[in-house]
């Protein structure tokens, strides 16, 4: 039952044909890869059209077993959070939309056991939907590669076990990620332990005191080949789903509160927006954010992954790392938050009450970008300010600052455009996801490649000097190296063709959904 529900939700906004594109997709990219392993790790037949030196390998296995599993694991840590679900969506329910996960508030029906259900769903969702396409793209990479004469090193007698270490990497996140949630759920103490404990254990993690086989069973197993880690692992990843499933909020009753009236005071304090209708929707979407506590936790999962760079920033020493990271290779991340961000803001509440006033779908999406930039721009701010004096790069804090604004103004500018007022179930569309993954990755990989070659910021530091000793008017302003020069004026460029992009996203907002309708 709950398959089919997850199926029609995502059958309403993609057509079948397009969902079976995203594990199509995955098919090919993991055929490829493995083709191309023996150039990412220098092994395979040498001969004279291919040869690859020891010296010149770019990566060793157990760093591809890394990240094969790492990014694997934190995208079960981001899809795991459903604990918070059930309370959203009981107060969401029209027409015939039932949710399962809702259930217990409906039916003679265990919380516990429901939940537990809906994980092992997510965890079979997931496998069928990612992983095997994963696992089919790598033997036929095997397959192929020998037929176009570019034989790769992994081996088909490799798959069995790395299939088991992923789908243990995957559930382990998973339930991670519930437990946490779960927990949260519980209100009081929980409520401030749980980031808390989620901070210092990237910290941690980052800094080398807990190894990555300890985080990652799944990781372990692949690396060690201890097989006594599959009962283990996945009897600890079970029995910590069972616990979140029992500790998770038995409460689906929606409380009637009386509350201090805040819309007035709330539109009053907009007033930059003039007077029309974009006011009185940026109001309505800041009320329900906070009536419904949803701006908490979007706060705080914008806000983790920062303090967590904010803490590394301050324990490690980055001059000595092998890749000069620097305040402007920081800045480009935050924009890329906005997906996320934005996917929260549309799961508020349903818009379909909408439909029967004065509005149209552009002027909703227009209003949610601005509730974005409200939310989230000071804290990207305060982060810039931070970083700044924990690496002592004042000196790069304006361009660093031009960066965010920039790159935060066009992710979010193309979600809301690709993916209108259902970004959860566009996610699946491969068709629409092809074009986000470009637009995001190149102009985001350009952006942190580009600032590197200011290397140590010295024209910001001479930039900085000058205008304080001789003020703003100075004329010993200048490049010291062709490579800063080239690093600025990159950086510049870039920025601005993000922002006249951002422009257009919007203003063709009304042309893609102009005639839609609300739904979310």
């Amino acid at each position: 039952m709950m398959f089919n529900e997850e199926w029609r939700q995502n059958v309403d906004f993609a057509r079948k044909r397009h969902i079976l594109l995203f594990p199509a997709l995955l098919v090919v990219v993991a055929m490829v890869v493995t083709i191309g392993l023996r150039f990412l790790v220098g092994e395979g037949v040498s001969n004279d059209a291919v040869l690859v030196e020891e010296t010149r390998r770019a990566f060793t296995w157990q760093e591809m077993r890394f990240a094969l599993h790492f990014p694997l694991f934190m995208f079960s840590l981001g899809m795991g959070s459903f604990a918070f679900l059930g309370r959203v969506m009981v107060s969401q329910r029209a027409s015939g939309l039932n949710y399962l996960l809702t259930a217990p508030a409906l039916q003679p029906l265990s919380q516990s056991t429901n939940y537990f259900a809906y994980y092992i769903k997510e965890v079979t969702f997931y496998v069928m939907l990612v992983l095997v396409p994963v696992a089919f793209g790598m033997a036929l990479g095997i397959l192929l590669g020998n037929f176009v004469a570019l034989p790769t090193p992994l081996l088909y007698s490799s798959l069995p076990i790395t299939i088991i270490a992923m789908i243990l990497s995957l559930a382990q996140g998973l339930a991670f990620s519930f437990f946490g949630s779960a927990l949260w759920t519980r209100g009081k103490i929980w409520g401030k332990a749980v980031p808390l404990m989620v901070i210092g254990i990237a910290v941690l993690f980052a800094m080398g005191h807990i190894p990555a086989e300890y985080m990652v069973f799944g990781y372990a197993l692949q690396s060690n080949h201890n097989w006594w880690l599959i009962p283990i692992g996945f009897g600890f990843t079970i029995g910590l789903a069972l616990l979140g499933a029992y500790i998770t909020s038995n409460d689906f009753e929606q409380a009637v509160i009386e509350r201090k009236e805040i819309f007035g005071s709330v539109y009053g304090r907009l007033g930059f927006l003039g007077n029309g209708k974009m006011r009185l929707l940026v109001t309505k979407e800041l009320v329900d954010l906070l009536r419904s506590g949803t701006i908490k936790k979007m706060i705080v999962s914008y806000s983790v992954p920062l303090i967590v760079l904010l803490m590394l920033a301050w324990l490690v020493d980055f001059a000595e790392m092998p890749i000069p990271i620097n305040l402007l290779s920081y800045a480009p991340f935050l924009g890329f938050f906005g997906f996320n961000f934005y996917s929260w803001l549309t799961g508020i509440d349903s818009p379909e009450h909408m439909n029967s006033l004065p509005m149209r779908v552009p002027d909703l999406i227009k209003a949610k970008v601005i509730v974005y930039f409200l939310t989230t721009t000071w804290i990207s701010i305060i982060f810039l300010l931070l970083m700044s004096w924990s690496l002592d790069a004042w000196a790069a804090l304006p361009v660093a600052l031009v960066i965010m604004l920039a790159n935060s103004i066009y992710i979010v500018s193309l979600t809301a455009f690709l993916m209108g007022l259902r970004p959860n179930k566009a996610i699946f569309d491969a068709s629409i996801m092809i074009y986000f993954w470009i637009g995001t990755v190149i102009p985001l990989l350009v952006l942190f490649l580009l600032s590197f070659t200011q290397g140590d910021a010295a024209f910001y530091d001479n930039w900085a000097s000058a205008i304080y000793e001789q003020g703003i008017d100075s004329s010993n302003v200048g490049f010291d190296d062709e490579k800063a020069k080239s690093g600025f004026s990159g950086i510049l460029g870039v920025s601005t063709m993000l922002l006249f992009a951002s422009w257009l996203l919007m203003r063709l907002l009304e042309r893609k959904w102009g005639s839609a309708e609300f739904s979310n």
